[in-house]
């Protein structure tokens, strides 16, 4: 990946460097106005490049979206929890979900931060569900924020996230029984806690904010904005720019609008750089809490799809997601894994639904399944991962029209498809999958087991672990 991410790198300065070598080798600048041959100025030109560049390295830093950086963004943060100074210089507006375990690393270093200078940083929390199983928590904080209790209370559902995951699958009762135990805790009112609770009090707002996500192009969590500009997803870069802000009085926005050709080399050179830290950071997935490892697990692989020998000496058994950008790269990591090792390594598919539109995808591959067609609709699914989340955003119907698409593609009996879709006809299974994982104590996507041991997140170590079993 270092490789061929410092091909890729070079060939966008070469690209920039040509451009201009070019213009001014072939006459095409004018030494009074600057101006390139077809007409257009040299900063007009330094500034389409800067924003092509700005596209490039937004989607190389993946998560899902289509956030842009150098694009200002604007929320309505009127009713939003906030942790410092209202009026602060530096303002941080998160899009997060309680259940999300990249949402309580995030958090965890941004609340740092912003309790080291309380006066000079703010943070505020806006909603984007991932997790269906977060909506009560998600009411409940807001409930609590009522009574100037939100950041207590979402503190513990964070360091309770994983009993949290699992109390939620068994039903709304169990979890309001947690819900009330943690609010008593961070000091909430309980009786006008249930009382909101009864009366889903905030669930408007949560509605609001989760369609408000949804109209910037916010689709993965936690996604977060400084001063009204997106710098990405990783904790420290978010943290350092931040300070960084605090130092400079100069708002974001100036910084893009900047005049002259020395500030936008000096911002394209930044993206650059930015970008090839970001090819790099693609191939270290962070690491959600996950299974007991050392541990032995023993799953019901009854009908689960397999690619490969079912007898292989090395089984593969991957808990996915098909909304999920890490499961994504996982899927093609072990399936060229898989290729290596064809007579050996088998994979065995396991549905583990993470974002609440995707159940629907998760049907069509088990329907697909049932035709023998099931690696052919895992591979559309994942390499159409970008627009069909757009498309869940937009309601079940437009999904299942794509759905139908790629049915017809692979050669489905179309109507059989549409009547397994139409009937949920893999209700029984999704859930049985789901259970399975939450006992085994899987909290995140993807979550993979090399011969029944759990060994963490890391591609690398799977890769050495399967290499270990084959040799036994």
């Amino acid at each position: 990946m270092k490789g061929k991410a410092g091909y890729i790198i070079g060939a966008i300065i070469v690209f920039l460097v040509g451009i201009l070598v070019g213009e001014l080798a072939g006459g095409g600048l004018s030494k009074r106005g600057m101006t390139l041959k077809g007409g257009m100025t040299l900063e007009a030109k330094l500034a389409e490049l800067d924003q092509k560049l700005g596209d490039l390295q937004a989607g190389a830093k993946g998560g899902g979206g289509q956030l842009q950086e150098g694009k200002e963004y604007k929320f309505d943060i009127e009713k939003s929890p906030v942790l410092g100074n209202p009026k602060a210089k530096v303002k941080l507006v998160v899009f997060s979900d309680l259940q999300c375990p990249f949402c309580e690393k995030t958090e965890a270093v941004l609340e740092e931060l912003v309790r080291s200078n309380p006066d000079k940083y703010a943070l505020y929390f806006k909603t984007k569900i991932i997790h269906e199983g977060a909506v009560l928590e998600h009411e409940a904080a807001y409930s609590a924020q009522a009574q100037g209790k939100f950041w207590e209370l979402s503190d513990l559902f964070f360091s309770n996230r994983a009993e949290m995951i699992k109390i939620s699958g068994e039903g709304e009762d169990p979890l309001k029984t947690k819900i009330y135990e943690l609010a008593g805790q961070a000091g909430v009112n309980i009786d006008e806690l249930k009382a909101d609770l009864e009366s889903h009090k905030y669930l408007p707002q949560i509605e609001a904010e989760d369609k408000e996500a949804k109209a910037n192009s916010i689709n993965s969590t936690p996604s977060v904005f400084i001063n009204g500009y997106f710098y990405g997803y990783n904790p420290a870069d978010i943290k350092a720019k931040a300070m960084e802000l605090l130092e400079k009085p100069e708002a974001p926005k100036a910084e893009a609008k900047a005049e002259g050709l020395e500030a936008k080399f000096a911002d394209i050179d930044k993206k650059l750089e930015d970008l090839k830290a970001a090819m790099a950071q693609r191939q270290k997935p962070q690491a959600p809490q996950g299974p007991e490892q050392g541990k032995l697990f023993s799953f019901d692989l009854s009908g689960a799809p397999v690619l490969g020998p079912k007898d292989a000496k090395v089984k593969l058994v991957v808990f996915s997601d098909f909304q999920c950008p890490y499961c994504e790269r996982m899927a093609k990591f072990l399936e060229d894994l898989q290729k290596q090792n064809p007579g050996q390594v088998a994979i065995i598919y396991k549905n583990f639904v993470v974002h609440p539109t995707a159940g629907v995808e998760h049907q069509a591959a088990m329907a697909a399944a049932s035709q023998g067609k099931f690696w052919q609709m895992h591979d559309l699914l994942f390499s159409n991962r970008d627009s069909l989340v757009q498309l869940g955003g937009q309601g079940p119907d437009k999904l299942k029209e794509k759905l139908m698409e790629f049915a017809k593609q692979i050669g489905l009996n179309a109507s059989q498809f549409q009547k397994d879709l139409d009937n949920n006809a893999y209700d029984e299974v999704l859930k049985a999958n789901m259970e399975e994982g939450r006992k085994a104590g899987i909290t995140g996507t993807p979550s993979v087991f090399v011969n029944g041991y759990f060994y963490g997140y890391s591609p690398d170590a799977l890769k050495t672990k399967v290499e270990e079993e084959i040799k036994k």
